[in-house]
């Protein structure tokens, strides 16, 4: 069975398949903005959040039949100088028995016992470029958190780049090399560029996906070097999501412009990649095509086998159960979607 959780500006909603060829949802955590959901079946996480209560960190182990907080027990150590905003990611690496949070102010925190205790990353936390990360317009942080293997982990941050450890997180460089970024006074530099989000290979963790503030950009050495392969071949190469559900195969949902933030030409379409990024078609059946004023967020886009599913700013939730030849709307007039989950159980 299908559960998709999707986060909004006023809670999580749980949706699921009736049997009738609808979709019953359910609301939990109302009120609340909820940023990141994360995990599998077995264990959902969610982070709820409001500007008055600040962050909580929930798992359900029943689909989202109750859940249990963990008593803000992810909290910076006093002598960072810094408290937690908001928690904008939630990975889990089962492999390696390991939990990954990236938050706000950028920073990423690991847990080894399952979410009991958590432990700020500290070469990252205290690498010399920190102080110089500027704020994206959503704030500054750590969005994408990607597990290649044991020691080789990959970080998304806006608005810092592309970072990426060999070594479980003791160092790590920027790893942005050929990344353009037109709005700053160097647009070859170093770090500083604004990734919007980071994508992998299921099937073969070397292969990345990435869009960037302009550009889509692909890797085939986990993050090392990067080529751009939107120029041209799509509407816009500026956007927010991408997800890869298969070798070589991803997903991109492009918005018009940095200053207008909707579909290009007002027709809501996902572009799929077959050939990592050497042509892109564009998928749109079942889709609105006329006078589509809405835009996706960096974590609303995501894939699970064939299922691919996305939310959009103006609260619709679509989902192609194969491989996005076919959507279907399965939600509407939800909140402002700030992120979405597959779960299949």
């Amino acid at each position: 069975m299908k559960t998709i959780f999707a986060g909004t500006a006023k809670g999580l909603f749980r949706l699921q398949p009736n049997g009738n060829g609808h979709w019953n949802n359910t609301l939990y955590n109302k009120g609340q903005s909820v940023f990141a959901v994360g995990g599998d079946a077995k264990k959902i996480w969610a982070a709820p959040f409001t500007e008055w209560t600040g962050t909580d960190l929930l798992y359900s182990e029943d689909l989202g039949e109750s859940w249990t907080n963990t008593e803000k027990n992810l909290l910076f150590p006093e002598e960072s100088g810094a408290a937690l905003a908001k928690i904008w990611q939630i990975t889990v690496d089962r492999e390696n028995g390991r939990l990954f949070a990236g938050v706000e102010p950028a920073a990423l925190f690991v847990s080894d016992d399952d979410g009991a205790s958590w432990q700020l990353c500290e070469g990252l936390w205290n690498h010399p470029h920190r102080e110089q990360w500027g704020p994206g317009y959503g704030g500054l942080c750590l969005h994408t958190v990607l597990i290649v293997d044991k020691d080789t982990w990959v970080v998304g941050i806006s608005t810092g780049g592309v970072y990426r450890t060999e070594d479980g997180g003791k160092t790590w460089e920027a790893s942005n090399q050929k990344i353009l970024a037109p709005f700053l006074p160097e647009p070859e530099a170093e770090f500083g560029q604004c990734v919007h989000k980071i994508a992998k290979d299921p099937e073969n963790p070397q292969n990345l996906l990435l869009q960037h503030h302009w550009g889509v950009y692909r890797s085939t050495d986990a993050g090392k070097n990067w080529v751009n392969i939107g120029e041209g071949k799509l509407p816009s190469d500026f956007g927010f999501a991408c997800t890869m559900n298969k070798r070589d195969q991803g997903f991109i949902i492009p918005i018009e412009a940095d200053v207008f933030r909707c579909f290009p030409e007002g027709k809501l379409r996902v572009y799929k990649t077959q050939d990592s990024g050497e042509t892109f078609t564009p998928l749109e059946k079942g889709l609105p095509q006329k006078d589509v004023y809405d835009g996706v967020l960096r974590d609303c886009l995501d894939s699970s086998n064939e299922n691919i599913a996305f939310g959009t700013s103006g609260g619709k939730v679509f989902l192609s159960e194969n491989d996005g030849e076919q959507w279907t709307m399965i939600a509407d007039n939800l909140p402002r979607i700030t992120c979405v989950r597959i779960f299949e159980s």
